[in-house]
């Protein structure tokens, strides 16, 4: 559990909360995504590319991100939406992040990152992930050893993702859990900020403790810093 909540914000000297919707009890935001602003690693303004997995109709972080300048892609099976421009810079799509390119039964198209990057890349071309979010509910845990697999890491500066725990599974399966955040850490990406969800907590019925089951995390790529 101090792994998950593991800041290392030293990393970053710069790192700003883009997004989220206001919360009560505590009070704080809820959804936010952590962006380095650093010189050597920030999206660069009119530039910059974004893929946002997960929006349940919560647009925030989008629409900052246009703002700060990025072309966004967003992307949510869930909402019973079809494909449009949400704006001028935000592009929606009405499908889901996957460990492979499949139609669920509920019949939601979902794909890999790296199907859905070769699909857009006729739009945006073959350009850096300046920052990729991901929201899906669980599904991280499936959808980021497919990333490391595939090899599409290497095109992803900036990465933010909401994990999530289940309450009663025995220690090996949390131990997996960290050591998939420790397999991104060991090829290359830096985390710089941890924040675990006050409105998400309970009982981790086999370990005896209790805590949050949710934390967002992000990182940036070392491989991919900024040469001017």
């Amino acid at each position: 559990m101090n792994y998950f909540v593991w800041k290392n914000r030293s990393s970053c000297q710069l790192a700003h909360d883009f997004g989220g919707a206001m919360m009560n009890n505590p009070s704080g935001l809820d959804g936010q995504k952590t962006i380095c602003i650093d010189p050597n690693i920030t999206p660069r303004g009119n530039e910059c590319l974004v893929y946002s997995f997960g929006i349940n109709n919560e647009w925030s972080f989008d629409e900052n991100m246009e703002r700060y300048g990025c072309e966004v892609y967003s992307f949510d099976p869930s909402m019973g939406a079809e494909d449009h421009d949400h704006s001028a810079k935000i592009h929606f799509y009405s499908w889901g992040l996957g460990n492979r390119d499949e139609i669920t039964d509920n019949h939601w198209k979902v794909f890999s990152l790296s199907s859905i990057y070769k699909n857009l890349t006729a739009k945006h071309g073959a350009k850096i992930l300046d920052y990729l979010k991901i929201d899906i509910e669980f599904a991280e845990w499936d959808v980021l050893p497919q990333i490391m697999e595939s090899g599409m890491l290497a095109k992803v500066r900036q990465l933010g993702v909401e994990i999530h725990l289940p309450g009663d599974e025995p220690i090996e399966n949390y131990r997996a859990k960290a050591k998939i955040l420790r397999s991104l850490e060991l090829m290359g990406m830096v985390r710089f900020d941890s924040k675990y969800n006050p409105w998400y907590k309970g009982d981790f019925v086999q370990l005896k403790l209790q805590g949050s089951f949710g934390y967002e995390i992000a990182w940036y790529n070392s491989k991919l810093l900024h040469v001017s």
